[in-house]
């Protein structure tokens, strides 16, 4: 027999493993798990080159996948400047001009996390930011990453004039007179506008990834899904991968946008998967977002909008998701609205399943309740964001609630009635939209509310996940909804050695204190990418 590389002793072990849910050791070797049990059942797989850790009062688990993230996103806004928290037109323009009065007056102004309700209510928003930037071009990301705002300077430096046809309900937003008003509604007018951004150099971008999938790696993550074509994705996933500096898994799914399904179609028929990335899945947008207006609902919100898809004609969706499906891959399709996952579940239903893998639903965050048995049926996976919840308050004033109105404002994020139906949550963060914390993201779906907010009241506490159930959906469903149950998600010999040994239990632990408690290790491939000095 030959020595482990690694064994873990004395620790206590949440296997995620119904055949075995606890255990004392792991040991790992050549990547993979080689025995679980106790201190005798690894003894014989000590050799003189084992790395032996003696985690008396350690909690190690499956390693932690956080299933929706989008990190070149994240990174290329690295710079921009954070408008979280500021919910007033006042608080926005005083940020603004207090940003711009410190660049040169050619430098683009970016800013982030723009919150609907610091918008101007009259929609003229170029005008807006020409005055509190002084005419010097700038791009606002809102909230959800959907939609978008550009200055005067900012709109001409992208050649936006006036109406664009992207081939989906995507639009570049014009007054009566068919003129700009700086609003870029939908993803493929937002990723217009913001190419005219001066972009960090792929040098930048991959120092910038390294630190943080090492931070990722600190706070107990082993691996990624990456829903999106980002420019450059896949030349830095290489680069850090040969220079030994990708410490997780990053699983891809590339944008399908009805003005490409052949090119993404070749593209993903022709992919090379590497030894810590792979392309497993296609992400299609069958609507929008709640906030902007653009989900797909059963009814008209009450400012009458969210009544379309994103898609012009739904049966080209179909058909695409067919072309996916017939190359032996999944799909991921972003729904939010309640007649948007009722569709995707009938196109699934309709196309059959993928030979690799499982489709998703992304988001999922309005559902009619007969589409909550269907995912069970359909072995469909929900994959959903708790802390997108954080902007939603329990007096229903804010923007998401009001778009929505009562009764169907308290029918958001069904985590628990899927689950009770038989169906599996992948959780994941959406970062940037969201901190990357998978503590916190479990806390929030426990909580129901933001962990650090202690006298906030929960939104929809009836639908608040266990702490086994909110550690399954960073174990064991992750790995269900990318079609990898049968290598992760559990502590089992044969499995990839992938953990996250905690400083205490994420199972024991109340939920307000989740988000604190330390990470002693995390192990990808069956070698350390993180070790804490506890």
């Amino acid at each position: 027999m030959s020595a482990a590389d690694l064994v873990i002793r004395g620790a206590t072990v949440h296997t995620m493993d119904p055949a075995r849910p606890t255990a004392e050791a792991v040991a790992v070797r050549g990547g993979l798990i080689v025995a679980v049990g106790d201190a005798a059942d690894v003894r014989p797989h000590i050799g003189a080159r084992t790395e032996v850790i003696d985690a008396s009062g350690l909690v190690v688990t499956p390693g932690l996948v956080d299933s929706h993230q989008h990190p070149m996103h994240g990174l290329a806004d690295a710079g921009a400047v954070d408008a979280a928290g500021f919910t007033t037109l006042e608080e926005l323009d005083d940020l603004l001009r207090r940003v711009s009065t410190a660049l040169p007056r050619d430098a683009w102004v970016v800013v982030k996390g723009v919150e609907y309700s610091a918008l101007p209510p009259n929609g003229r928003f170029s005008a807006f930011l020409d005055d509190a930037v002084a005419g010097r071009p700038a791009f606002l990301w809102l909230t959800d990453s959907h939609n978008a705002l550009m200055s005067t300077k900012g709109l001409q430096l992208a050649g936006i004039t006036g109406p664009i046809g992207f081939g989906d309900r995507s639009k570049i937003v014009v007054d009566d007179q068919g003129v700009p008003t700086g609003q870029l509604h939908e993803m493929s007018a937002v990723m217009h506008g913001y190419a005219a951004v001066p972009a960090p150099s792929t040098q930048d971008i991959a120092r910038l990834a390294a630190d943080l999938f090492a931070d990722q790696a600190a706070c107990g993550i082993t691996g990624i899904h990456v829903p999106d074509s980002w420019a450059g994705t896949e030349a830095i996933l290489d680069a850090l991968d040969q220079q030994e500096r990708l410490p997780l898994r990053v699983l891809r799914a590339p944008w399908m946008f009805p003005n490409g399904v052949d090119e993404t179609v070749d593209a993903v028929r022709t992919r090379t998967d590497r030894p810590r990335w792979r392309t497993g899945a296609v992400k299609f947008f069958l609507d929008g977002t709640i906030d902007g207006g653009s989900a797909w609902l059963q009814h008209p919100d009450c400012a009458g909008e969210g009544v379309r898809p994103m898609w012009i004609d739904v049966e080209q969706y179909r058909d695409a998701v067919r072309r996916v499906v017939e190359i032996g891959l999944p799909c991921f399709t972003h729904a939010i609205g309640d007649r948007a996952v009722t569709e995707v579940l009938d196109t699934y239903e309709a196309v059959g399943r993928p030979k690799q893998g499982r489709h998703r639903v992304e988001h999922a965050e309005l559902l009619s309740d007969n589409d909550i048995p269907r995912f069970a049926e359909l072995d469909v996976v929900a994959s959903m964001q708790p802390t997108h919840m954080d902007w939603t308050l329990p007096d229903h004033s804010d923007n998401w609630s009001q778009r929505l109105g009562s009764p169907r404002c308290g029918h958001g994020w069904r985590c628990a009635d899927i689950t009770r139906a038989g169906g599996r949550v992948a959780l994941g963060s959406d970062w940037p939209v969201a901190h990357y914390d998978p503590r916190v993201v479990m806390a929030g779906a426990r909580l129901r509310r933001p962990a650090a907010e202690h006298d906030r009241d929960p939104v929809g506490a009836d639908q608040a996940l266990t702490a086994l159930q909110s550690l399954a959906g960073y174990t064991t469903w992750a790995a269900y909804g990318v079609g990898e149950e049968h290598v992760a998600g559990r502590v089992r010999e044969g499995f990839r050695a992938d953990l996250t040994v905690f400083g205490g239990d994420p199972l024991a632990c109340p939920a307000e204190e989740l988000a604190d408690l330390p990470v002693a290790l995390t192990v990808v491939d069956g070698r350390v990418a993180h070790r804490a000095q506890l």
